[in-house]
């Protein structure tokens, strides 16, 4: 029954997002981020409803003209074209082309449908919409694992839906600590039912992130709730308040949580630890010899071991999953990818900077101010716990880096509109209100 009310709802939804493709990248967010169809349990595992909503948004779109195309000349819409540029390259000239090729068109889905993203938000409203289903979506499983975390007393791990990008348990810890600023600042901006779930949601999450039993989530989580207070109007109770939950939470913590997280300071003695330092050096000598393409997606393989570092295969018997996405971008792609990837990144962030600080200059754009620290907060999320999981491809970041530049346009058409109302006298009339 599950199999066919997904495939049902999907299926209904594809004529909707070729005549309103703006709901269609609604559906395809639920979509990448909810993975309703893995909660089936036969064939709606294999509908292929995301590559279908995605063509007929595109389809929709193209016919329709219900895009706004200024988005897609913006610096970060730019970074990301040549990202995708670097990943082409580094594709032709991969070790392994016929692995790295199929990666390829999957990473290169996520790219055009972000861009495409950055075109169909061209509202406040659409903007809100867009990330609430993004975080309701990653906020499932944070209120299913913090639920469960709760019912075993946090005896057991939490993990994401197989096979996604975000099953393993460093996966959906990174997922739901990027999830955590969409969710505070959308409650903050909320009221009713509404408000209360978001709020709900948030807080379950914590304890879900905490017991995936990932050391660079529960350290990412530490990072993430401290930015979201101390960029509060007052940071003082709420951080009192934070310190009295930890007082009074932490010692019902299993044992097994605490042993865990110990093995950060005794690194050297951690097996799991080592490998990774290791499989870090064995990125870096790839990277030094191929310092402009890199070698492909498709690297860690045990013949590309073999030939960069055969200690490490002496030492594990196997290649080993990189757990960075600094160093997999160097091994991938060079270091070529590696600064035009963060440029991306950085540019995304220093553009929310600078929008903040416009929007408080301007008070018919105070609701600016809640996406961009929104961005920031959970670029932050992203940098910190990607230094210990690969989530290169993930779909938020190229989400996040599209956002921005919808919200750039947005904010120069409002900007220009009070401009275009402003009186002899010199006083500025009221502002119109957000097209829908």
């Amino acid at each position: 029954m599950r199999d066919y009310l997904v495939v049902f709802i999907i299926a209904a939804s594809l004529p909707v997002a070729f005549l309103r493709p703006y709901y269609g990248i609604l559906v395809y967010a639920w979509i990448s981020y909810m993975y309703p169809h893995l909660l089936a349990w036969s064939f709606a595992q294999q509908f292929p409803g995301a590559k279908l909503t995605a063509i007929a948004s595109l389809a929709g779109t193209f016919f329709s003209r219900e895009g706004d195309n200024r988005p897609l000349f913006t610096r970060e819409s730019v970074a990301m074209m040549l990202v995708w540029g670097t990943f082409t390259i580094s594709t032709i000239f991969a070790f392994h082309p016929v692995e790295s090729w199929d990666k390829w068109q999957d990473v290169s889905k996520v790219i055009l449908m972000a861009l495409l993203t950055s075109t169909l938000l061209t509202s406040e409203k659409r903007l809100n919409y867009f990330l609430l289903v993004v975080a309701l979506s990653l906020g499932f499983y944070g209120a299913k694992g913090g639920v469960f975390s709760f019912r075993s007393g946090g005896e057991h791990r939490v993990w994401g839906p197989p096979p996604s990008i975000i099953a393993d348990n460093n996966a959906i810890g990174l997922a739901l600590n990027m999830s955590l600023p969409i969710l505070w600042y959308l409650a903050k901006a909320e009221s009713g039912y509404r408000k209360r779930i978001l709020q709900a949601t948030f807080f379950l999450a914590i304890p879900a992130v905490m017991f995936t039993y990932s050391r660079a989530s529960a350290l990412s989580l530490a990072v993430v709730l401290f930015v979201l207070i101390i960029k509060g109007r007052n940071p003082i109770l709420p951080l009192a308040a934070v310190m009295l939950g930890g007082i009074l939470v932490l010692p019902a913590v299993p044992q097994r949580w605490w042993d865990r997280q110990q093995t950060v300071l005794t690194y050297e003695q951690d097996t799991s630890a080592m490998s990774r330092v290791d499989n870090w050096k064995f990125c870096w000598r790839i990277a030094v010899d191929n310092p402009l393409t890199g070698v492909g997606f498709e690297y860690g393989t045990n013949e590309m071991f073999a030939k960069y570092a055969p200690e490490f295969l002496q030492t594990y018997a196997r290649g080993l999953n990189t757990h960075s996405i600094y160093f997999a971008m160097m091994a991938s792609h060079g270091f070529t990818g590696f600064f035009v990837y963060f440029g991306m990144i950085g540019f995304t962030y220093l553009s929310c900077r600078r929008i903040r600080r416009t929007a408080r200059a301007h008070p018919h754009l105070d609701w600016v101010v809640k996406y961009c620290q929104i961005v920031e907060v959970s670029l932050i999320a992203f940098l910190v716990n990607g230094a210990f999981v690969n989530m290169e491809y993930f779909d938020l970041p190229y989400h996040l880096v599209a956002l921005v530049a919808s919200l750039k346009v947005l904010c120069d058409r409002k900007l220009a509109e009070s401009e275009e109302i402003e009186v002899p006298s010199g006083r500025t009339a009221l502002s119109t209100a957000s097209a829908i």
